[in-house]
């Protein structure tokens, strides 16, 4: 659903929306505290991207890519620029760790789960078939079978991509590619969205998230420099060379960012000129080899500034189907070049693959995610920062501070209030918040 906020911060919100239409300035903080976004309608364009990108290399159209840019690659930055601004908001406004990884696992594992489970046992038993007529031997089908592929896989981390050597025959194993066989491709992001996870779980616990925010901001510089240095002196940096420290300094970076605008919200400006800056900046970064080094932040703002500013506020009121559409894609894709659908062109495999997606998606949303979610205030008395009574103690968050000029300062709310059904953003409770303590 549409990312909401507390019912204080929306009338705040509201109130120096106004003020700063007319001062003819707007922050971060003031847009998003207004209420009323357009998230859920980015992060399904950017799954959409990402099924783009993987379905023109899956069907064997050739690579698809703009410059040095794959806009699959971009889609999935800025999935992690929405994630670093939205968990950091999340964690800011819970009442312990406890209760905000268990929001994440809700969040990620069921459906991650679910669809393992239907790849092993839907999707691969149908190309087994197509290959060898009968399901004879996929069960028990040695060392990568589908019981072992569902195990194997659990922990978010991929170790096992095949099930019974399937997929075969399709353009990405051809010389072209020489992939070894994968069924999701897609799920690698996964784990590094759980690391981030854990990242501002870790920072939380150590008193950086949210109130020492210059430290976030070090950190962010300190791997914006070890990314730089393995960019200019790559024969210096072995250790920065593998696949770890590459994910790291990829989706690390970005995801910090879209943290960093959450925390100093009240200090960034929504304007429309520093979005065209920030596109100027993104596609100046075409011309270098590693364009991350240069255009992160642009990125995140620009990110940023599409889910505050675009006029989507209504998308996504009966569900929110991007996680659906990201980790289902690749497997259809796959499944539907093992069947040669790609033979009869472009434009039949893509409506196919997107049709079959979409109604993966909308059934992982209504019977896994929603119901997932639904959870997340299960268990009161199993989690810290608990009162009697099922009354939840005060979270730390961001309140907008009135009178006098705009800024964000850390104070106490009344309750915690409810979570969008996506469970990343906060939408108002049902008491009115308290006032926030002075100072910062």
């Amino acid at each position: 659903m549409t990312a909401r906020v507390p019912a204080r911060w929306a009338a705040r919100g509201r109130s120096e929306k106004v003020a700063r239409h007319r001062a003819g300035r707007q922050t971060i903080g003031s847009a998003f505290a207004a209420g009323g976004n357009s998230f859920t309608f980015l992060r399904l364009a950017l799954a959409l991207v990402v099924f783009v990108q993987h379905g023109w290399i899956a069907g064997g159209f050739g690579e698809f890519r703009l410059g040095v840019y794959e806009p699959g690659a971009i889609a999935v930055d800025m999935f992690f620029v929405i994630s670093g601004f939205l968990i950091t908001c999340s964690r800011a406004r819970l009442p312990s760790g406890a209760r905000y990884l268990w929001h994440r696992a809700l969040r990620i594992l069921p459906g991650f789960w679910v669809c393992l489970a239907v790849v092993a046992f839907l999707i691969a038993p149908v190309a087994w078939l197509h290959d060898n007529g009968s399901l004879h031997g996929y069960f028990g089908s040695s060392p990568h079978g589908p019981f072992r592929y569902v195990l194997g896989n659990l922990g978010l981390r991929v170790g096992v991509p095949d099930i019974a050597g399937t997929p075969v025959g399709i353009p990405l194993s051809s010389p072209k590619f020489d992939l070894p066989p994968t069924w999701n491709g897609a799920l690698w992001s996964l784990w590094w969205e759980v690391l981030c996870y854990l990242g501002i779980a870790l920072g939380a616990a150590l008193g950086v998230v949210p109130r020492r925010r210059a430290v976030v901001l070090a950190c962010t510089a300190a791997l914006w420099a070890l990314l730089v240095l393995r960019w200019a002196v790559p024969e210096a940096t072995g250790p920065l060379a593998g696949e770890l420290a590459g994910g790291a300094l990829r989706l690390g970076p970005v995801f910090l960012c879209g943290a960093l605008l959450y925390l100093y919200a009240d200090k960034i400006p929504l304007s429309g000129a520093l979005a065209v800056l920030s596109l100027g900046v993104v596609a100046l970064g075409g011309l270098l080899s590693e364009p991350h080094v240069l255009i992160d932040p642009a990125l995140a703002y620009l990110c940023l500034w599409l889910a505050l500013r675009l006029p989507c506020r209504r998308f996504g009121a009966r569900g929110d189907f991007s996680y659906g559409m990201y980790i289902y894609q690749s497997p259809v894709q796959q499944l539907m070049a093992v069947l040669g659908l790609h033979h009869r062109g472009a434009v039949a495999y893509f409506v196919v693959c997107l049709l079959i997606s979409s109604a993966a998606a909308a059934l992982s949303w209504y019977c896994v995610e929603s119901p997932a979610m639904r959870l997340k205030n299960a268990d009161p008395g199993s989690f810290p920062g608990r009162r009697r009574r099922g009354r939840v103690s005060a979270p730390v968050v961001f309140v907008p501070h009135q009178p006098g000029p705009e800024r964000w300062e850390f104070g106490q709310v009344g309750q915690v209030g409810r979570e969008s059904d996506s469970g990343d953003e906060p939408v108002p409770g049902r008491r009115r918040a308290a006032p926030p303590r002075s100072g910062a």
